[in-house]
């Protein structure tokens, strides 16, 4: 599988890419995207710093200004890109996949992403024509700017919580222990951070946090503390998962629409232009009943941050949420910050007596499974027999396919970053839930090698 996915560069490394794979990525970059001053940021993975150096030899050698922020979130760079007017942004991260990833995410100038239709395909189209570049071994002197100072500020802008709350935070060693320290320092409440120590191996649980594994250290501590909320981000900080006092996992949709109560009820004098929110097409249907009725465009958008922001550009959406845990932001250069999508949550909280618990059975009215994740042999065998299977469904392929019918629906479709197929299931009624869920579960399961189970 190649690491040049839809969305970014991803991958096993050394196994799958490389130190000459990042040097011609370097090397190859300014011929693709006109760019002379370049920021580069990464995360604590013990790839991180070789890839630094290769990718940033081949940078030079076309004669390309670097600037290294260091050991910085995902979100960082962003900020870099806009407060320091760079034409190109790099971070060196695999998010949230496991120990022996790594990988590339890259912004132009104004924070516009670059997918696989705006350049990394032709940057993988390159870099398969020249197999025989090689990377010298040679050391590059980078400049190095400090933007902490500047970040925390631009992050701390956003706090306008007015109650006291009691918070966990939960890092899981991953960049976005840098600066949370100083960002928390002024926090209207109590904080309990956990995990703060970067460190690439995750040595206390792994860097997804929609896994239940990995939630067990903060839901421990949410309970032992009696705290009103808990938080836990991903490798490289751009994304979380917010947790309920009493230890449920909130799912990632419903935060969507919350941070759309914060837009459109508190602050509608300011937003009488601008109505679009986009909404992950694998979230429940409660969201879009939920924020219609407060004045908001409701509009399905693809997974994947690359879609999501151009998408957001075109329409210039208030803000976007991927069921994932990512939330984007018009107030914040129409990018991802978990930073953001926190201290707006937390503003809602503050300003009534509402638990994220009490929201939820508020907002969400149906039956909904989250996101499923499977391994099957044949994807494309498995999507014709869905679709033959499932024909009399009213079909919408914005990403994957999501089928639906009057009293239930299900998408099924290829995550852009693992071997794995996703499913997610919503039913108005638990017996029709139950049902359908058991059957696409058998049916994935059996990866097609039951032919009955299409019958």
């Amino acid at each position: 599988m190649s690491v040049f996915k839809e969305n970014d560069i991803r991958g096993l490394y050394p196994e799958d890419w490389n130190k000459d794979i990042a040097y011609k990525i370097g090397y190859f970059l300014s011929d693709i995207f006109t760019c002379q001053n370049i920021v580069i940021g990464r995360d604590g993975r013990e790839s991180s710093q070789e890839i630094l150096e290769y990718l940033s030899i081949g940078l030079t050698d076309k004669r390309i200004n670097i600037t290294d922020i260091g050991i910085v979130d995902t979100p960082a760079v962003y900020f870099a890109i806009e407060n320091y007017c760079f034409d190109l942004g790099i971070m060196i991260t695999a998010s949230h996949n496991p120990v022996g990833y790594n990988g590339l995410k890259i912004s132009g100038s104004k924070n516009n992403p670059i997918d696989v239709i705006s350049g990394i395909k032709k940057l993988e189209n390159l870099i398969n024509k020249n197999k025989d570049l090689i990377s010298p071994d040679r050391k590059t002197n980078l400049k190095y700017l400090d933007i902490g100072s500047a970040y925390i500020e631009y992050i701390n802008s956003f706090q306008i919580d007015k109650k006291k709350i009691k918070a966990v935070f939960d890092c899981s060693n991953g960049s976005s222990g840098r600066f949370i320290k100083d960002i928390l320092k002024n926090f209207h409440g109590e904080t309990i951070i956990l995990n703060s120590n970067i460190d690439g191996t995750f040595p206390n649980h792994g860097p997804n946090p929609v896994i239940n594994e990995n939630l067990i250290e903060i839901k421990t501590e949410i309970l032992k503390n009696k705290a009103d909320i808990g938080f836990i981000f991903d490798g490289d900080g751009d994304r979380v998962v917010m947790i309920d006092g009493s230890g449920e996992i909130i799912s990632p949709d419903l935060i969507t629409a919350i941070l759309g109560l914060y837009y459109f009820r508190n602050n509608s004098e300011k937003i009488t232009e601008y109505r679009t929110v986009l909404v992950d097409i694998r979230s429940s249907n409660s969201i879009r009943e939920y924020l219609a009725p407060l004045g908001a465009s409701v509009e399905f958008c693809p997974a994947g941050h690359g879609k999501i922001k151009k998408l957001m550009r075109e329409r210039q959406a208030v803000l976007a949420g991927e069921l994932s845990g990512h939330y984007y932001f018009k107030d914040s250069f129409f990018s991802d910050s978990a930073w953001v999508a926190i201290f707006r949550v937390l503003t809602v909280l503050s300003e009534g007596n509402k638990t994220l618990l009490d929201f939820k059975k508020e907002i969400l009215k149906y039956y909904f499974s989250g996101e499923l994740s499977f391994k099957v042999k044949d994807v494309e065998l498995l999507l014709e027999k869905l679709l033959i299977k499932f024909s009399d469904a009213k079909i919408n392929t914005l990403d994957g396919y999501r089928f639906n019918y009057h009293d239930w629906w299900f998408i099924i479709r290829k995550s852009g970053t693992e071997p794995l197929i996703r499913l997610v299931v919503e039913a108005e009624t638990g017996e029709v839930f139950t049902l359908r869920v058991k059957e696409l579960t058998d049916i994935i399961t059996n990866n097609l090698l039951v032919e009955d189970k299409f019958q």
